[in-house]
């Protein structure tokens, strides 16, 4: 792999944290050899809020995050910059560009569009606004108005805390330089290989107000509360009288259209449905999660021309919260690749004897917490797809691929090729129409498993991902599970789904009145 070569701008006394952490992954795979200090005259005048609480708010915000680092670059020389020394300059800090840098450098000047564009409080909008989606970019300036997106991503707003969003964020993307290098090292273009993502911005809110701010974010956390003691979810699976395709054009559907799995009680709920056909019959693979262990486990259901013929049964039942049982029929046998991300790792199960013998066929990726993991074939390869538990679970896509479904499993090049909270996390089975490859994806933007999006992958190589959004899948208004989907799995000519409601459970109630106790109990005695 090349190494490419780098020159840094900045300016000259600090950095914040989340840089530092920029740079530690960059140096893995590119080479500092050189500092670019912007001159006084040439720092970057930021935006500033007309309000002079949000201006000390912003001022208190950035003076917590800075640190001093001019010992940390003194081994390094100045750069001149010639034409050609290195292959680009990357720009940390909201700091203007000397006249010529771009031009001089390769593959021009990297930086953060949030700090391009000088805003003193970034990302800052987006909560303020309440949207669902926040964007970042990182771009390539090479001269003048040439300026191109390099990596792009929507993260979920988080309306409750503008600091717990923007931090989140900012961890995110201290890893985009270092996977921009990889991708030129492994000889991909150096501009973005998805579409552009961008969501519809939102205006600067110049004329904030820290108190109305404030108020805004208690009652949005007010809300919360009131929805976690009150209104817990309870997912359903039924089978969708149609032909997958047809979602293509019409995405959304009605009860009339759905025969809903017949739940009753609010002891727990079903999800996360995959089948199996055999002898006219669907062998259907749920979670079911009990309220009261707060924990899922893999269950059977039986769906025939008569409509559900049992109730669920287990089928795979782990030391730990399994969902998302994603099943294989294929001449190797019968395979289940459940979520297990609470034991760190994505295992294969076989079975023996449907719905509930299964033994342990293997390990697909260990050391790694896969959510959603999908497998499947495409082009004489099999892929896995998932996201990662933690912060981004909703947003980051991975991707391996293998020569055989036993392995051995290799991560993509880009890893992980996308960050969309609109469209990455995995939701169902992936399908063919007209030749076309089209992966069902979770759209998470409002809340988790709001809906499902269809994605048409465009290329899909150990080195190249591509895919672009096909349609959107949602039940009406009027279902008796109207929240979600957020898994459809296609089988014969009808589609499997979820759908959520919101109701009143007890032993949810309790469970969080303990959370919220003990947090403030740890909050006094860390107070005392």
């Amino acid at each position: 792999m090349e190494q490419l070569r780098f020159a840094l701008l900045y300016d000259g006394a600090r950095l914040e944290r989340w840089h530092l952490g920029c740079l530690e992954e960059l140096e893995r795979v590119a080479e500092l050899v050189g500092i670019v200090v912007a001159q006084e005259s040439a720092l970057h005048a930021p935006p500033r809020p007309r309000s002079r609480l949000l201006r000390w708010y912003g001022q208190r915000l950035a003076q917590a995050a800075a640190v001093s680092v001019a010992d940390r670059f003194a081994h390094l020389p100045a750069s001149s910059l010639e034409r050609g020394a290195v292959d680009f300059v990357l720009r940390l800090g909201r700091v203007a560009v000397p006249a010529g840098v771009a031009e001089r450098a390769r593959l021009g000047l990297w930086s953060f569009e949030h700090e391009a564009e000088g805003t003193e409080l970034p990302f800052f909008a987006e909560v303020y606004a309440g949207a669902d989606v926040t964007r970042a970019a990182l771009v390539a300036i090479r001269s003048g108005r040439d300026v191109s997106v390099l990596v792009e991503g929507a993260f979920r707003t988080d309306k409750r805390s503008y600091t717990a969003s923007r931090n989140r964020i900012q961890d995110a993307i201290t890893s985009w330089p270092a996977r921009v290098c990889r991708r030129v090292g492994s000889g991909g273009a150096v501009d973005a290989l998805n579409e552009a993502v961008t969501p519809a911005g939102e205006s600067p809110a110049e004329g904030a107000s820290l108190a109305l701010f404030a108020a805004r974010i208690a009652s949005r956390r007010a809300g919360l509360a009131w929805t976690r003691l009150f209104r817990h979810p309870q997912w359903n699976v039924g089978v969708l009288r149609r032909p997958v395709q047809t979602l293509l054009t019409t995405g959304t559907y009605t009860d009339e259209e759905v025969e809903w799995f017949p739940l009753e009680g609010r002891a727990g709920f079903l999800a996360d449905p995959f089948a199996i056909a055999r002898e006219g019959r669907l062998h259907i693979l749920c979670e079911y999660f009990d309220y009261r262990e707060s924990s899922g486990r893999i269950c059977a259901l039986e769906y025939s021309v008569d409509g559900f013929s049992s109730q669920p049964v287990d089928a795979l039942s782990l030391a730990l919260h399994v969902s998302y049982p994603y099943v294989l029929d294929v001449p190797e046998g019968v395979f289940c690749v459940p979520e297990t991300a609470a034991g760190k790792e994505v295992a294969m199960y076989r079975a023996s004897e449907l719905p509930g013998s299964w033994s342990k066929a293997g390990v697909i990726l260990p050391d790694f917490a896969g959510v959603d993991p999908t497998m499947f074939r495409h082009e004489e390869r099999w892929w896995l797809v998932c996201t990662r538990q933690g912060p981004q679970e909703d947003a980051e896509l991975w991707v391996w691929h293998a020569p055989e479904i036993a392995g051995p499993w290799t991560p993509h090049d880009l890893n992980p090729v996308k960050t969309d909270v609109r469209g990455a996390r995995p939701g169902g089975a992936p399908f063919v129409h007209d030749g076309t490859l089209y992966r069902p994806a979770q759209d998470c933007s409002k809340a988790y498993g709001g809906r499902i999006t269809l994605q048409r992958v465009i290329r899909l190589t150990p080195t190249e991902f591509v895919e672009e959004l096909a349609a959107v899948v949602e039940a009406s208004s009027s279902s008796r599970f109207p929240l979600g989907p957020h898994t459809l799995t296609p089988i014969g000519n009808v589609v499997l789904v979820d759908g959520r409601r919101t109701i009143f459970v007890p032993v949810a109630f309790r469970a969080f009145l303990g959370i919220w106790g003990r947090a403030i109990v740890r909050r006094a005695r860390r107070a005392g």
